[in-house]
C-alpha cells in the first residue's frame, strides 16, 4: 500500500486511468495520422511524375483518340514515326523565341514525355480545349501547356514543310486516281478556293481595317487551299488579311509556282485568274458568268451543275480543316502570330486521316 509520499511521486498528467488512457489513444491517433500524410505525400509525388490524363488512356479506343485528335492511335503513329529523332530534342518555345534556360529543354525535369506533349497538341488542335482544362486534365501548369503547344505547332510544321512538294501531286499521279465525276476534265490537276477564318479583334484600327473583307463586315484571315480531285489538300497558302483578293493570294502564295503548261486549274467565280494562268500554259475552269444574260444556256447550266459537284470536293476538304476547331473559332489574337503554321499543320493532318473521296 502506497503511503502519502509514494502518491506524490506518481507522474501528475496519469493520476487516473482515465487520463492515461485518454493521451495513450492521443498518442496513437496522432501517428496513425502522421504515417498516412507521409503515405498521402508519397503518392502525390507519385501522381505528380505521371499525367493525370495520357494517350495511354485513349490509344486502344479509336473512336475516342480521333474525337481528341481527329486521327486514329495507327495514323497518329504514322506521324510520330514521320517525325523522326527531333522530336526528342526539342527546345520550348515562348512567344515564338526559344527559352534560353537549359532547364526547359526536354530530359530535364520534363513533365510530359515528347509522345503526350503531342498529344495534347494535337488535342488543343482538334477539340480546341482551353489552356486551363488542358493544365488540369495533364496535371501541369497553364504555362507549361502554353510553351508546349506553340513549340510543338512550330516542330510540327517544320517537319511538315519537307512533303510541301509531293504534296502537289503530278498531273500523271492525279490522272491515276480519278474519281469518275472529273473525267470530262481533261487534264485536271487541282481545285483550289479561298476560305475565311475569323480572328479577334485588334485595338489597332488601321489593322481592323486590313482585317475587313471587301464583301464582308468581318474580321478574317483569308486562306488558299488546293485540293486534288481525290480530295487530298495538295497546297495551303500562308493566312493573309481579309481585305486582300482571291485574285492576290494566287499571286503572291507561290501556288503559281506548282504548275505546269497543259495543267488544268478548276476554280470559283472570283478567281479571275485565266490570263494569269495562260501565261503558263494553264487551263482554267470556272462558272460560267450570264454577262448581262437572263439566264445561262441548257449547255452552261449542264456545266454549272457539273462544276458544283466537282467543287464540293474542295468544300469536303475545307470542312476537314476547319473540324479542327481552334481553326474554326474566332482566333485569339495570341495565336495569329503562329496562325498560318497551324492552318498548315491541319491540312496536313487532315492528309493522314482516311481519303476525304475515291
Amino acid at each position: 500500500m502506497l503511503d502519502g509520499h509514494d502518491n506524490k511521486t506518481v507522474d501528475k498528467s496519469c493520476q487516473t486511468d482515465t487520463k492515461c488512457e485518454e493521451m495513450t489513444r492521443l498518442k496513437v491517433e496522432n501517428h496513425i495520422l502522421k504515417k498516412k500524410l507521409s503515405n498521402f505525400d508519397l503518392l502525390t509525388a507519385t501522381t505528380q511524375q505521371k499525367p493525370f490524363f495520357s494517350v495511354d488512356d485513349v490509344k486502344n479506343d479509336d473512336k475516342q483518340f480521333q474525337f481528341y485528335t481527329g486521327l486514329t492511335w495507327i495514323q497518329f503513329m504514322a506521324l510520330w514515326n514521320f517525325l523522326g529523332p527531333a522530336k526528342d530534342d526539342l527546345t520550348y518555345y515562348k512567344s515564338s523565341k526559344p527559352e534560353k534556360s537549359p532547364s526547359e529543354r526536354p530530359g530535364v525535369k520534363r513533365k510530359l514525355d515528347p509522345i503526350n506533349e503531342l498529344f495534347l497538341t494535337l488535342i488543343r488542335l482538334r477539340s480546341g480545349l482551353l489552356l486551363n482544362d488542358l493544365a488540369y486534365r495533364f496535371g501541369i501548369s497553364v504555362s507549361l501547356v502554353s510553351k508546349i503547344v506553340m513549340t510543338w505547332i512550330q516542330f510540327l510544321y517544320l517537319e511538315l514543310s519537307k512533303l510541301k512538294k509531293p504534296m502537289f501531286a503530278t498531273r500523271e499521279t492525279v490522272a491515276r486516281t480519278l474519281p469518275s465525276c472529273f473525267k470530262k476534265f481533261d487534264g485536271i490537276r487541282t481545285i483550289i478556293d479561298c476560305t475565311e477564318f475569323f480572328v479577334e479583334q485588334a485595338s489597332n484600327f488601321e489593322q481592323q481595317d486590313n482585317f475587313c473583307s471587301s464583301y464582308k463586315s468581318r474580321r478574317i484571315y483569308k486562306v488558299l487551299i488546293a485540293v486534288s480531285p481525290s480530295g487530298s489538300i495538295m497546297f495551303v497558302s500562308d493566312a493573309y488579311e481579309g481585305s486582300i483578293s482571291d485574285v492576290e493570294i494566287v499571286k503572291q502564295s507561290g501556288f503559281l509556282d506548282h504548275l505546269k503548261a497543259g495543267d488544268l486549274v478548276v476554280a470559283g467565280k472570283g478567281f479571275t485568274i485565266r490570263d494569269i494562268l495562260k501565261e503558263k500554259g494553264v487551263n482554267l475552269h470556272t462558272l460560267p458568268s450570264l454577262k448581262g444574260r437572263k439566264k445561262l444556256t441548257p449547255g452552261e447550266e449542264i456545266y454549272t451543275k457539273q462544276m458544283a459537284r466537282v467543287r464540293l470536293h474542295v468544300k469536303r476538304s475545307v470542312e476537314s480543316i476547319k473540324k479542327f476547331r481552334l481553326l474554326g473559332k474566332v482566333i485569339p489574337l495570341s495565336l495569329q502570330p503562329l496562325f498560318s503554321k497551324m492552318v498548315f499543320v491541319a491540312g496536313c493532318l487532315v492528309n493522314f486521316q482516311e481519303p476525304a473521296a475515291t
